[in-house]
């Protein structure tokens, strides 16, 4: 079997002072990924796939006997297609602080969050995107 992973991500931060006690900063991230199982060439214990694992198919002792074929690739049917990650995802922020002359500081960040399943399939398409707002005080001491 032939499997591969990749991700490459992009960042940028600017932070600039605007004023001695005034900061701003920016964030930009962008991340790539793709992943890929192919080339499933395994050799099947049951070549057809006509291992029996149902509750049918059990000892007087409660056992199955064909246990050991539970994760035979005969049954791992479609795997090369349901493998396939390709997803992208940007983040964004942009905050701004103050600091008093009192040694308190007040801060407000907005973040941005995307995320693009560019190839769903078990779970369906799993892109979403959040947005949020946070405000915060500190004290240096």
């Amino acid at each position: 079997m032939d499997y591969y992973t990749e991700a490459h991500s992009f960042v940028a931060n600017i932070a600039y002072q605007i004023l001695p006690n005034w900061n701003i900063t920016t964030d930009f991230s962008w991340t790539i990924g793709r992943g890929d199982i192919d080339k499933l060439d395994f050799d099947s214990m049951y070549p057809t796939g006509d291992a029996k694992l149902d509750a049918y198919t059990m000892t007087s002792a409660g056992q199955n006997p064909l246990q050991p074929y539970l994760y035979d690739v005969a049954y791992i049917n479609g795997i090369d297609k349901y493998s396939n990650l390709d997803y992208q995802q940007i983040d964004f922020s942009i905050g701004t602080s103050y600091m008093l002359d009192s040694g308190v500081g007040i801060g407000l960040n907005y973040y941005f969050t995307h995320f693009d399943d560019d190839d769903p399939y078990v779970y369906g398409d799993e892109g979403n995107t959040a947005q949020f707002v946070m405000g915060y005080l500190t004290y240096a001491f």
